[in-house]
């Protein structure tokens, strides 16, 4: 079941922003409050709202759950590559793996809480 006409264009305008808002945690996350695990959840949020607001079938189509799932794997492998290189080059993480490990925790984030709606609505989805 889709949202009406209104629904969709709002969340059609509002998904660019929450990317956008997601980045800037990312990238400022050294200097203020936020960091990866909050910017994953609104890259989260916005696949979130286009599915309930456009159906499950026709967001997947562009979000194919292969890619979500590779994405989420191949973050969680390069997470602990940067975790492991910090602990073996230093006693202590040094500022510079803090936007990397930032990066990847965002978009692990935001694929696993979009594949666990994908297995949410798979059964329940019928356009």
């Amino acid at each position: 079941m889709r949202m009406s006409i209104v629904a969709r264009t709002t969340t059609k305008l509002i998904s660019p922003f929450l990317v956008t808002y997601a980045a800037y945690l990312i990238l400022y996350s050294s200097v203020s409050p936020g960091g990866g695990f909050q910017a994953g959840v609104i890259l989260g949020v916005a696949i979130i709202l286009l599915i309930t607001s456009h159906g499950y079938k026709r967001v997947r189509k562009r979000f194919k759950k292969k890619l979500v799932s590779g994405l989420e794997g191949f973050s969680g492998v390069i997470i602990s590559l940067i975790l492991g290189i910090a602990i073996i080059l230093t006693p202590l993480p040094s500022e510079s793996i803090t936007l990397p490990f930032n990066i990847f925790v965002g978009i692990k984030v935001g694929s696993a809480f979009t594949l666990i709606f994908y297995s949410l609505t798979a059964f329940m989805e019928r356009d």
